[in-house]
């Protein structure tokens, strides 16, 4: 399957071939206590299809690894593979996969040693260069847990998950930027948000590792000669929440962050796309675009008197499920978390039921030896959380992300324009 990037999006055009190769391993071997150096030059080459086949080294087995597109960089395979190696090579055929495709709405999360990942993230940048999109695209991220071996790889996310972390970024960011102007003028311009920037880890814990927050907020001199980043936001569904707690620790052990905020939420159920033969009779995108449009914001409207967040459907087909449930966890180094429950089984809580703050504090901009110093000059104060204006963002999100999801099966399975 080619590639599904472009230069206007996150995704993509062209096919790019994985780069996969134990040969640069500097693992010591367990069984010999050298490192493995031998490997399997066999390629073979099919002319009429132009693909690469990665022929298993156990014969016996008489099995093949994916087909991958052939480019200059020709995959290697060990001759001795154990199972150790056939599972990195098994997951790193996953990822690359994922990054190539780039499929809305995914998160994977593989085990792979640093070697692997930096082939990974070299095989990541030849797919950019290749369909001549900038390297700071946002959209498939790749990030690595140095600490647990864990790579992963998030594609272009829906509105929802993204409406989530722009609403803390700038409801809070509004607030503290506010209460500063009048508290304390000459530091309010070294507060900013962290902005798509993908971050190292030096710790001896975390080093090698890299991430990039969903959101958050770094303190920053206007000589950039101080910077920290203080707070991380990460948004993901609640199926995921252990590895979102990875991240979390990464955050607060491995850069020191003040707190980290997890948004959680479930789907009931997950969205998946219906079968094209109950649709082809569109013809007319923009037109069954219009009409789908006043067909979910009437549902949306209806529910929105019984505070329910439930499915938004369309030809018999939910192109979003019900907000199970919605919940934020407020983290920091000690103690358990602050958790705000905002929607249990697609209804939203009461808006009396919901704390009017998440427990941070204008202190929490603040690196802790900065301070430290300015704590005397500084009324500290408890910023607030909207809770009813952040139900309202991810009611409008779910809108929204229901329109994407049809929209992208007219362009995708339907092939309109």
């Amino acid at each position: 399957m080619d590639s599904v990037y472009s230069a206007g999006d996150s995704r993509a055009s062209r096919s790019v071939a994985p780069i996969v190769s134990s040969s640069g391993d500097n693992r010591p071997n367990p069984a010999s206590g050298t490192r493995e150096s031998s490997v399997i030059k066999e390629k073979a080459v099919d002319p009429a299809t132009r693909v690469m086949r990665k022929v298993h080294p156990y014969p016996t087995h008489g099995k093949r690894f994916k087909l991958l597109t052939q480019s200059s960089a020709l995959a290697e395979i060990p001759k001795k593979m154990s199972v150790t190696d056939s599972q990195e090579l098994s997951n790193y055929n996953e990822a690359f996969k994922l990054l190539k495709e780039n499929p809305p709405e995914q998160r994977l999360d593989v085990q792979l040693p640093f070697d692997m990942f930096l082939q990974l993230d070299e095989a990541l940048s030849n797919l950019k260069s290749t369909a001549g999109i900038s390297e700071d695209q946002r959209y498939p991220s790749l990030g690595y847990n140095s600490h647990t071996e864990t790579v992963t790889v998030v594609t272009c996310p829906s509105s929802i998950h993204e409406r989530a972390a722009r609403w803390i970024d700038s409801e809070f960011s509004q607030f503290v930027k506010a209460y500063l102007s009048t508290h304390s003028p000459h530091t309010v311009g070294n507060i900013g948000l962290v902005g798509s920037t993908t971050k190292h880890f030096s710790d001896a814990v975390y080093a090698q590792s890299r991430k990039e927050p969903d959101g958050g907020f770094i303190y920053e001199t206007v000589d950039a000669a101080y910077s920290r980043l203080v707070i991380a936001v990460e948004v993901g569904y609640s199926e995921v929440r252990d590895k979102l707690h990875d991240d979390k620790d990464m955050w607060i052990n491995g850069r020191g962050v003040n707190v980290v905020i997890l948004v959680f939420f479930k789907e009931k159920p997950r969205f998946k796309h219906p079968t094209t033969s109950r649709h082809r009779d569109i013809t007319d995108r923009l037109a069954e675009m219009a009409v789908m449009s006043r067909a979910v914001g009437e549902t949306a409207q209806s529910s929105m008197q019984r505070r329910y967040y439930g499915p938004l459907r369309y030809r018999g087909h939910a192109w979003i499920g019900e907000l199970n449930e919605v919940y934020i966890e407020v983290w920091r180094r000690h103690g358990p978390p602050n958790t705000i429950n905002l929607i249990h089984e697609g209804f939203a809580r009461p808006l009396a039921d919901i704390p009017n703050t998440l427990g941070l504090w204008i202190r929490d901009f603040y690196p802790n030896d900065v301070w430290a110093l300015e704590a005397a000059n500084i009324e500290d104060k408890e910023i607030p959380f909207d809770g009813a204006s952040f139900l309202d963002g991810l009611r409008r999100a779910s809108t929204t992300a229901a329109m994407d999801r049809f929209e992208g099966f007219l362009f995708d399975k339907l092939g309109l324009r």
